[in-house]
C-alpha cells in the first residue's frame, strides 16, 4: 500500500474505534419542518407554510379586510 492509503486506514480504524466506544451516537439535528400540503384554512401557524402558501394567505386577508 502507498503511505498515505496506509495512513487513511489507520485514521478509518482509529475514528471507527473511537466511534464504537461511544454510548448512543449524537442525534441528528431536527430539521426545519415546512408543511407542504397544507390548506391555508387550516390553522396552520404562517412560518410553516411554503412562501406560494404565504402569499396566498397574505392576500386573501387583505381581501377579508375590505
Amino acid at each position: 500500500m502507498y503511505p498515505k492509503t496506509v495512513v487513511a486506514v489507520a485514521r478509518a480504524r482509529a475514528l471507527e474505534a473511537s466511534m464504537s466506544r461511544r454510548g448512543d451516537p449524537p442525534a441528528a439535528a431536527p430539521e426545519p419542518q415546512v408543511i407542504t400540503n397544507a390548506g391555508v384554512d387550516e390553522g396552520v401557524p404562517p412560518e410553516l407554510l411554503q412562501p406560494e402558501n404565504r402569499q396566498h394567505l397574505a392576500d386573501r386577508s387583505r381581501q377579508e379586510a375590505f
